[in-house]
């Protein structure tokens, strides 16, 4: 979403520019045959009045014949919110053009604007110190209505560099490269018209944006009108901890600054977790609203789809007080999806330990900052995977033993292959999954445990009930089946044919499980 702030900026800035140069063009109209030193001056008491600060504007030279031509260097806008901040606006140099018969047109026509080495450097968010003057113009409704008069036909400022400063002055600024600039109609009462190639910074790429912007809200800045369309490509997913890829967006914006809409789509050929998982072919959907004062971004939702799955987030990435960066906050509905896909995400296995249908609701928090995805990363949700079918080989028959001995038909070999249930409410923070409560059923047996696993080591701690429908001398076969018959009083319990308290410990490579025989008894 730095795109969308990126562009209301620059354009904000420019547009500080544009009326500067208005206002110039106002001065050489009415000064008759002046020396260019004391027009100079002029100018710049004319820029200081509206401004209301500090401006400078050095080595005016001015032609009124064949054409009218204006040049200056090195002109500097202060921050007037806070002194002690980089100039707002600098340009190393500019030069204006307009054919004769076009200044006497109503409005006013400046054929072309060029700006050369043009730099805007924009303070943190709430940094004005509290005896700052607000940041209004001073131009009364007729300077406004004069102002309004003039259109700058065509404006370019390529490589211009946009810089969004930190509150913490040790840090680099943020910076957005801009290759290509160029506006047409560009005026203080009308839509302006823009064509930009930018850099974004985080995560690097390229962004190509067009669109229109204005006219300006005096009043009301952040109610000033925005639209256009965008195209964001190459953009290196690796910057940020956990995650991998090379993402491409396109999309359309429209509204007012605070509330930008904003439809787009995003493709990610290669999306990778660097925990060790798979890459994906991972696209989204997404309707979003944009506040472009601040850049909190609001989904509404966020559809996704990878491999044969689906998911649907909505949420918030949005800052709060006294925290550097913004947090995203996402509720995910998980309806139709492949357990499969999302083991993919964790595992290089080209066969999934696990398949089956998954159904999930949860609450994602992911806080700012550098730490890995998976440890910083809150989730809380439920959910329950449908007909699930292990692929190895051992736990596949271990699976099936269990159903058969459940069932009470120990030495029944069409039992194979069976389907399982799974469901539970789980909190994963710090890289560790805890299940306050998860199921496990086949047909003849059903388990009910709780327990952490952590995602990194492979650690399992389990403690639960397994309840089987027969009584453990249905479960063997045989002289054995007469020899436990004593047995089955004890372990029958809880309206369970047979009732085990088991622990599980260990690793998911050495699974380690006893049976609690205090608990039994």
């Amino acid at each position: 979403m730095a795109l969308r702030r990126a562009t209301r900026i620059v354009l904000w800035s420019l547009l500080g520019v544009l009326v500067a140069l208005v206002i110039a063009a106002v001065v050489v109209l009415t000064v008759p045959a002046p020396a260019e030193r004391w027009l100079q001056g002029r100018i710049v008491v004319a820029l200081r009045q509206h401004y209301g600060t500090d401006v400078q504007l050095q080595n005016l030279h001015v032609t009124l014949i064949p054409v009218f031509r204006a040049s200056a260097d090195n002109f500097v806008l202060p921050n007037r919110g806070n002194p002690d901040l980089p100039p707002l606006i600098t340009v190393k140099h500019l030069t204006m053009e307009a054919a004769p018969f076009q200044l006497l047109r109503q409005p006013v026509h400046i054929s072309n604007l060029e700006l050369d080495g043009l730099e805007i450097k924009v303070g943190p968010k709430g940094q004005n110190p509290n005896n700052a003057p607000s940041h209004k113009t001073s131009a009364t409704p007729e300077t406004r209505t004069r102002l309004s008069n003039f259109i700058i036909d065509r404006v370019q400022a390529n490589g211009t560099k946009l810089y969004i400063l930190r509150k913490d002055p040790s840090r680099e600024p943020m910076l957005f490269d801009l290759r290509q600039l160029r506006l047409r109609s560009a005026g203080a009462g009308q839509p302006m018209t823009f064509i930009a190639q930018l850099t974004n910074p985080t995560p690097p790429g390229l962004i190509d944006t067009t669109g229109h912007f204005g006219p300006w809200n005096f009043d009301d800045p952040s109610g000033t009108k925005v639209d256009g369309h965008y195209n964001f490509q190459h953009a290196d997913l690796s910057v940020f901890n956990g995650i991998s890829g090379i993402l491409s967006s396109v999309g359309d914006y429209s509204g007012v600054l605070h509330n930008i809409v904003v439809d787009g789509t995003t493709d990610v050929p290669n999306f990778q977790l660097d925990s060790g998982g798979q890459e994906v072919h991972l696209t989204t959907q997404f309707h979003a609203t944009v506040d472009g004062t601040n850049g909190n971004t609001y989904l509404q939702p966020v559809k996704a789809h990878f491999l044969d799955s689906d998911i649907v987030t909505s949420g918030e990435i949005a800052g709060k007080p006294g925290q550097k960066g913004k947090t995203i906050s996402l509720d995910v509905d998980i309806q139709q999806a492949h357990l499969q896909d999302v083991l993919a995400l964790a595992t290089k296995s080209q066969t999934p330990a696990l398949t089956g249908g998954l159904v999930m609701q949860a609450k994602l928090d992911l806080p700012p900052g550098d730490m890995p995805v998976l440890k910083k990363m809150l989730l809380n949700g439920a959910f329950h995977v449908s007909d699930a079918h292990f692929n190895d080989a051992k736990v596949k028959q271990a699976i099936a033993e269990l159903s058969r001995r459940g069932q009470g038909k120990p030495d029944d070999q069409s039992i194979t292959d069976v389907a399982a249930q799974f469901a539970g409410d789980f909190r994963l923070a710090k890289s560790t999954l805890t299940f306050t409560s998860l199921h496990f059923q086949v047909p003849g047996a059903a388990a009910q445990m709780k327990g952490t696993y952590g995602l990194s080591a492979g650690n399992i701690d389990f403690v639960g009930d397994v309840e089987l429908q027969a009584t453990v001398s249905q479960t063997m076969s045989g002289a054995k089946k007469v020899l436990v018959a004593p047995l089955d009083p004890l372990f029958k319990k809880h309206g369970a044919g047979t009732y085990l308290p088991v622990s599980i410990a260990g690793t998911t490579d050495h699974p380690q499980l006893h049976l609690d025989w205090k608990k039994l008894f």
